[in-house]
């Protein structure tokens, strides 16, 4: 129930948290792999500018390098007799050129928190942040060199508390990036100047740095980009823990054990993509990536493996295009994308995209059973039919099963639905997936071959 009233007030949440909904045209690569709200949820706006923060703030602010950005369901904003609110999310974002925070403080309304400086409520060109469901939000301080510990409470921030200093020794920092906030309170933090990254816990006790030697497998040379997963949080599908960070100035993307022990690693120069890079991440429910390329004004899809899924997006302003996107966060539970760009924001629900379909004689048989080959941008919920010349289902092979991210395969045996054989003719193999996020309530992909029958199968 709660999955299909997804944002019910979301236009509100949207418009006045100033972080709205793009549409998908203009993929790249999978035009469904990000899909934007339907009309009812967001009125149709399609993305926050500098015109919809003057039309909140007046003069106060102004978009200025918007960099990380977290959303999380805040407990003090839950009412636990009813599900109907528990899409209604909190969303901190980050003004980095202003130093300063802005979040929506409820469907209606938003704040900002925060100036240039070094004192407690200030900082220097801050770079992300990491929230939890308490109310603990976790700033790297990047200009002061040092992690901010904030508290919402009563719909405001409150300084809590700072930890770390410029150096590279423990409980020290040069330049610290991108930061994440596992389910058991543990922080993981790209110490980008230090080219390391350092596991702490919420009150600033080193826990355990991995730092690998340079550009070496395994070695990490000025991180910037980070997410982490840990198997027995909320919100997390197939118990796998591993850290993902980018590094080597977007050329590389490289997971690890929380322990620091490499997993796996892709350059950009394997997605035979030219210019691309790997900035800021984010991890998915069922532990895919992505990876924004701020150059390209794309977002590259990886499943946990680090296997290439899809790119999204392309460099300008239009529908589905991204202006130099910087930030990303996920709502695990739902599927809701929020991403950060140049002057503003978008907002995106995790959608899927059949691609590659096709259909053709099992080897060594004539016209009787087929093999059906597709691939699958996220986990999906998928049907597959066999239509006649005139658009009947005259077989449906398969209804609203689940299958797994990538290639997939299936098997017709050449039967029709009375258990007859085809006519001689055209014939189409229609697949329909859904994802298993909120979107899959909406939003379906609808991929059509069509084949030929030559002779009465035997």
């Amino acid at each position: 129930a709660a999955h299909r009233r997804l944002v019910r007030s979301a236009s509100a949440l949207a418009l006045l948290s100033l972080l709205t909904t793009a549409p998908p045209g203009g993929a790249r690569a999978d035009g469904t792999t990000l899909v934007h709200p339907p009309f009812g949820h967001c009125l149709g706006i399609t993305r926050v500018t500098s015109f919809h923060l003057f039309l909140h703030f007046g003069g106060r602010t102004r978009f200025d390098e918007p960099s990380g950005i977290t959303a999380v369901k805040l407990r003090s904003k839950d009412d636990p007799s009813t599900p109907h609110d528990d899409d209604e999310l909190t969303v901190f974002g980050l003004n980095s050129g202003r130093s300063e925070i802005i979040f929506n403080t409820s469907l209606y309304s938003a704040s900002i928190y925060g100036s240039v400086g070094g004192g407690p409520g200030r900082f220097r060109e801050p770079t992300d942040l990491a929230a939890d469901e308490r109310g603990n939000l976790f700033v790297t301080d990047t200009g002061n060199d040092r992690i901010v510990r904030l508290a919402y409470e009563g719909d405001t921030l409150r300084y809590v508390r700072s930890f770390g200093t410029r150096g590279a020794g423990e409980r020290e920092f040069r330049a610290p990036g991108c930061i994440a906030l596992g389910g058991s309170g543990r922080l993981y933090i790209a110490d980008t100047g230090n080219d390391r990254v350092v596991v702490m816990t919420g009150t600033g006790r080193v826990l355990r740095m991995f730092d690998g030697t340079g550009e070496l497998p395994g070695g990490l040379k000025r991180p910037l980009g980070l997410d982490a997963v840990e198997a027995d949080s909320r919100w997390v599908a197939g118990r796998r823990s591993f850290v993902v960070v980018s590094d080597l100035g977007g050329r590389r993307l490289s997971t690890f054990s929380l322990e620091g022990s490499l997993l796996d690693t892709v350059s950009a120069g394997a997605l035979a993509i030219d210019g691309a890079s790997f900035g800021y991440l984010a991890v998915d429910y069922y532990g895919n990536i992505y990876a924004v390329d701020e150059r390209l004004g794309a977002i590259h899809k990886f499943d946990s493996t680090l296997g290439h899924v899809a790119t999204f997006g392309s460099s300008r302003t239009g529908e589905g295009e991204f202006d130099r996107p910087r930030g990303i966060t996920i709502w695990r539970r739902f599927g809701q994308v929020f991403v950060t760009e140049r002057a503003g924001a978008q907002y995106y629900w995790i959608g899927t995209d059949i691609v590659d379909a096709s259909i053709a004689p099992e080897r060594g048989e004539r016209e009787a059973a087929r093999e059906i080959g597709y691939r699958l941008t996220e986990v999906s919920r998928v049907t597959g039919e066999i239509l006649d010349r005139d658009g009947a289902v005259v077989r449906t092979l398969f209804a609203n099963r689940r299958r797994p991210i990538g290639r997939g395969t299936e098997r017709w045996d050449g039967r029709l639905e009375d258990g007859g054989t085809p006519e001689p003719g055209l014939y189409t193999l229609r697949l329909r997936a859904r994802a298993t996020y909120s979107s899959g309530n909406y939003f379906e992909d609808v991929e059509e071959v069509p084949f030929r029958v030559t002779e009465p199968a035997q």
